[in-house]
């Protein structure tokens, strides 16, 4: 079997088209979840003349550069946002098979950056972290701590660590949203956040959710400390979409 293998450079390329369709398919649910849409149906489409796009405007990556980010149809600006999630994911994928190799443990490893993915760009978009990736997320990393062990995922946590993992992770942020209420009147973090610490103490275990929230939670301080010098509509107050720096957290504490 080994000799039918492709070789290193086409199996490379391979992996960077696979994640690129990877990526354009969590644009689709990056734009449509937040809404409440279907992500299967209508077909793909504008989103400003809602007309259907031809294949040409479909291809992941080469259609942005093609039409210069504008529609193929009205010409209304396509946001940069889809070309870097492509971009991303097609990096994503070399990455993962150079850590992990091939097979069910791959497969794992991408559906969790997905995830992240979504949750992270949604939130900076809408402000809405969709319950299909958070709390459909905590069930499936949970049904995979009972699977791992048959699909030789050594490093998973166990059913045990899963289950705790997503409860201190959840449990955690919603004790400090709970008591920044208490102490300011005001919300600190939205329930949506909670979720996700949740779904990602469900992958990770519990023994990294605090390494997780501590860099999520630097992270986020160091970036509104920046924004707060160089903008002057920006304070110390002003609330920032919390996802993106627990997704970075997760992936750093993890990678």
């Amino acid at each position: 079997m080994g000799a039918l293998a492709p070789p290193e450079p086409f199996r490379a390329l391979l992996l960077f088209l696979f994640g690129s369709c990877i990526g354009s398919f969590l644009n689709v649910c990056i734009t449509r979840l937040p809404a409440g849409e279907s992500i299967l149906v209508p077909a793909s489409h504008c989103r400003s003349c809602k007309a259907p796009l031809p294949f040409r405007a479909n291809l992941p990556l080469i259609s942005y550069l093609l039409l210069r980010a504008h529609c193929a149809l009205c010409g209304a600006r396509i946001p940069v946002r889809y070309f870097l999630v492509e971009l991303g994911m097609a990096v994503a994928a070399l990455a993962c098979y150079r850590r992990v190799g091939p097979g069910s443990r791959l497969g794992v490893h991408l559906a969790f950056i997905c995830a992240l993915v979504v949750a992270a760009a949604a939130d900076l978009e809408t402000g809405i972290i969709p319950d299909a990736v958070s709390v459909y997320g905590t069930a499936v990393g949970f049904a995979l701590s009972w699977c791992a062990p048959a699909l030789s995922i050594e490093e998973f946590p166990s059913p045990g660590d899963s289950l705790l993992g997503a409860l201190c992770g959840g449990g955690v942020l919603w004790a400090t949203a709970a008591g920044y209420r208490a102490v300011t009147g005001r919300d600190g973090l939205g329930g949506g956040d909670v979720k996700l610490l949740a779904m990602i103490g469900s992958f990770a275990g519990w023994e990294r959710v605090p390494g997780i929230l501590a860099v999520s939670a630097l992270a986020g301080s160091v970036c509104g400390i920046g924004l707060a010098c160089v903008r002057k509509d920006v304070s110390l107050r002003t609330p920032l979409p919390f996802a993106p720096f627990l997704c970075l957290g997760a992936l750093l504490c993890l990678y």
